[in-house]
């Protein structure tokens, strides 16, 4: 393999560059080579991959390909909600919520159409207002500047790592109310700073804007300018005891508001009374620690109204009272009251958020024209869907999908992925089979990469 690869190569260097009519892709070999080109056909045991620097299209063997990469093309959305469904093997699939019945739940998606989901497989129904983001990603590392003289950080499967101390910083024009969201997991203690509305991109410790430091469950806030502390906080007891989570931060330079979110649940909102908009620019840092590798992934970058709605609740389980302190009576039969933050106790599955912090309970009826129908115990209610945080499920007792020969891992330019086994290519369409959903078709410019062999550990 690798003797006939330093040939294409060679014919590549002295050959011709066809007119880029539409992005190269890229297929990687077990040993690591690579061939770019475009994919001609696709069964679950062989690769047909057409190139210029071939004589003519070529078949490889799947089980010697690593993943190949894809120029991902998503096309514009008019919708005005977004769904994300969990299931238990760990894949996140997003469209628009179509139905919730007993036994299955149905998502409307621009790269499959409509899916259906099998209730067993399903973990979680998660539903958000879709945003026009400012930035999503990450989707390469080449557009963001890292400091010091060697990389610190790396871009794998749409996400960042770190492996050393320093920063990694990118101009995504903020505006003054913003919000900046991202997943967050690690191995072993979480140590991140977080700068935002900063303008020197190669510091790993900015003279401008705000920084945000996380030590586990302690977060601190001060302003880059002034040096000044806003806030501390010791509420973010998540961060001390998983290992992933989502973290939002919305800040305002028009109120001087700053708030924090962790798994879409408020930590703490600070107020900077020197807020004021002169040596701000719209830059924002990842800042690593040697000691405590990180992995970033899924940013998203949007305007924010301002409006910080929910506000933290002083006596947060686990956490730290932040104004004054426990009198007799709260802290009496504290140590006997069982509560959600108990681990052993299971989740109110019949309860539905809401995004405006509220909850209700009942049962999906309909759902029609992107409005659902509830039946509550007293009576139906119809909301839109983007009003909603959370669908309530019949609870059930879950079950995972058997693992197939011929399985991949489709990735998406976001970062969530799936597993299915791969059938066939049709024209732009993959087939693909899963217990999840059964056998679908999806778009293939929909993924940004696909993995072979991925219950294979010499292919990690």
């Amino acid at each position: 393999m690798n003797t006939y690869l330093m040939f294409i190569l060679l014919a590549m260097s002295m050959s011709f560059v066809t007119a880029k009519e539409k992005s190269p892709w890229m297929i990687r070999f077990s040993n690591n080579d690579k061939i770019s080109g475009f994919l001609e056909s696709i069964t679950n045991d062989l690769l047909v991959w057409k190139s210029p620097a071939l004589a003519e299209n070529t078949s490889f063997f799947l089980k010697s390909v690593l993943d190949l990469k894809i120029a991902a093309d998503e096309p514009e959305s008019t919708a005005k909600h977004e769904a994300s469904i969990t299931l238990t093997n760990g894949d996140i699939i997003r469209g628009q919520l179509a139905s919730v019945a007993e036994g299955s739940v149905e998502l409307d998606t621009w790269f499959a159409g409509r899916i259906k989901f099998n209730r067993l497989m399903i973990r979680d129904v998660r539903v958000s207002e879709r945003v026009n983001f400012i930035y999503h990603g990450p989707t390469g590392i080449g557009d963001w500047e890292q400091s010091g003289e060697k990389p610190a950080w790396s871009y794998l499967n749409s996400s960042f790592r770190s492996n050393a101390a320093g920063s990694i910083a990118r101009n995504v024009n903020l505006p003054d109310e913003s919000s900046i969201a991202f997943d967050a997991s690690w191995d072993d203690s979480f140590v991140l700073k977080l700068n935002f509305f900063s303008g020197d991109l190669t510091s790993d410790r900015p003279s401008t804007g705000y920084e945000m430091t996380i030590q586990n469950r302690s977060i601190n806030l001060r302003n880059c300018k002034s040096n000044k502390v806003i806030g501390h906080t010791l509420n973010a007891v998540t961060l001390q005891e998983n290992k992933k989570a989502h973290i939002e931060i919305r800040a305002s330079l028009r109120s001087g508001k700053i708030c924090l979110f962790v798994d879409r649940q408020i930590i703490d909102v600070w107020t900077d009374p020197d807020v004021i908009l002169t040596d701000i620019s719209q830059c924002i840092h990842f800042t690593s620690q040697n000691e405590f590798p990180v992995e970033i992934s899924r940013i998203e970058v949007s305007a924010w109204d301002g409006d910080v709605g929910q506000l933290p609740d002083p006596q947060l389980r686990g956490g730290i009272r932040q104004f004054g302190n426990l009198g007799d009576d709260d802290a009496e039969g504290m140590d006997d009251e069982t509560d959600a933050s108990n681990p052993d106790e299971k989740p109110n599955t019949e309860r539905m958020e809401l995004r405006n912090g509220d909850s209700i309970e009942g049962q999906v009826i309909s759902i029609v024209d992107g409005v659902i129908n509830v039946k509550t115990p007293f009576r139906e209610v119809k909301l839109p869907i983007e009003a909603l945080r959370s669908v309530a499920l019949k609870p059930v007792e879950l079950e995972r999908c058997k693992r197939e020969n011929g399985d991949v891992r489709a990735w998406f330019p976001d970062g969530s992925s799936m597993v299915f086994r791969l059938d066939r290519l049709i024209g732009n369409k993959i087939s693909g089979t899963s217990q999840n959903f059964g056998k679908t078709e999806f778009e293939i410019t929909a993924f940004n990469r696909i993995e072979f062999n991925i219950y294979d550990p010499k292919s990690e």
